[in-house]
């Protein structure tokens, strides 16, 4: 079984607005209402590759129990901690004419440390059942920057592989407990590690992440592929040609299928192919929509993976 921690999911609300002006009355028409949050985007993707998964984290208000709602009638086991306040809700505008997605994301309900107490013991629970447990997205407002290295420990002490996906002083201080894998993006790279990474840079930030004792770095280029490397090999993926309908989503996915590899124990190449397509899916999908995992799977031949 994999687990997914968000804690601080949201509602994503899409609007679509031609030629979007900054500073300008705009006309809007709503696209879609998704319930989201990085590590229930991943929850979506798992549930429909067939895994068996739980999502947990923290939820407030009347966003929270939508969400939840939502979570129950897709079948997928959730187990959250409810805090006060109110979930988050985040505004995405898709300019289809400008080919442009802007994003306004709330700061989110603020939990203090009972909560976050209780969530050390939700994870220890799952971490005994759990193969993988996957941890993403921001922190909320009122905890501490070390909070994902204390919860990757606590899993990690109990046996579970984990997968860190964040960025900022999140990610700093979570690679400090070495989890299984990170997937940061390019610029959360270059924030990270304070250089610029395009070229050959990129294998040499690779390299640097990989000597803090992580075993997988997966580096998300969007539209350009990914870069994966190990400790006994380095691989670059090129993605099939989509036209993208939202890029909202798409690392999530494959985040989502690096957990469903490590669960199955397999290849990395293998686990790879398969995550850059059902992320190239997911960008053609509208909103926080789960790309198809059909269409993914037919899409597996015109993925390129090469070896450097």
């Amino acid at each position: 079984m994999i687990a997914t921690i968000t804690l601080n999911p949201a509602i994503d609300k899409s609007i679509i607005i031609s030629k979007f002006a900054i500073g300008k009355t705009n006309r809007a028409r709503v696209d879609r209402i998704d319930p989201g949050g990085k590590g229930i985007n991943v929850a979506k993707v798992l549930k429909q590759l067939g895994c068996q998964v739980i999502t947990s984290g923290f939820l407030a208000g009347n966003n929270g129990r939508y969400i939840a709602a939502y979570l129950t009638e897709q079948e997928i086991m959730n187990d959250f901690i409810v805090i006060p306040g109110e979930t988050r809700q985040n505004l995405k505008i898709v300019d289809p004419v400008k080919k442009t997605i802007t994003e306004i994301n709330e700061p989110g309900a603020e939990v203090d440390e009972s909560y976050l107490k209780q969530l050390k013991d939700k994870v220890e629970e799952l971490a005994a059942q759990c193969q993988v447990i996957v941890f993403s997205g921001s922190l909320p407002p009122g905890l501490p920057d070390h909070t994902y290295k204390q919860l990757i420990l606590l899993a990690k002490e109990r046996g579970a592989q984990t997968i860190l996906d964040t960025g900022g002083k999140a990610l700093w201080k979570g690679l400090e407990a070495c989890p299984t894998l990170i997937k940061p993006n390019k610029q959360e790279v270059e924030e990270l590690l304070q250089m610029e990474v395009g070229g050959g840079r990129l294998l040499d930030a690779a390299d640097h992440l990989l000597a803090l004792g992580l075993d997988v770095v997966v580096i998300s280029l969007g539209a350009e592929g990914a870069l994966l490397a190990s400790g006994n090999q380095k691989l670059r993926a090129h993605p099939p040609a989509v036209e993208a309908n939202s890029t909202v989503g798409a690392g999530d996915a494959m985040v989502a299928v690096f957990a469903y590899g490590l669960e199955r124990g397999l290849p990395l190449a293998e686990t790879l192919r398969l995550a850059t397509a059902v992320s190239a899916a997911t960008a053609a999908a509208h909103g926080s929509e789960v790309g198809d995992i059909e269409l993914a799977k037919n899409m597996l031949h015109e993925v390129k993976i090469q070896e450097i």
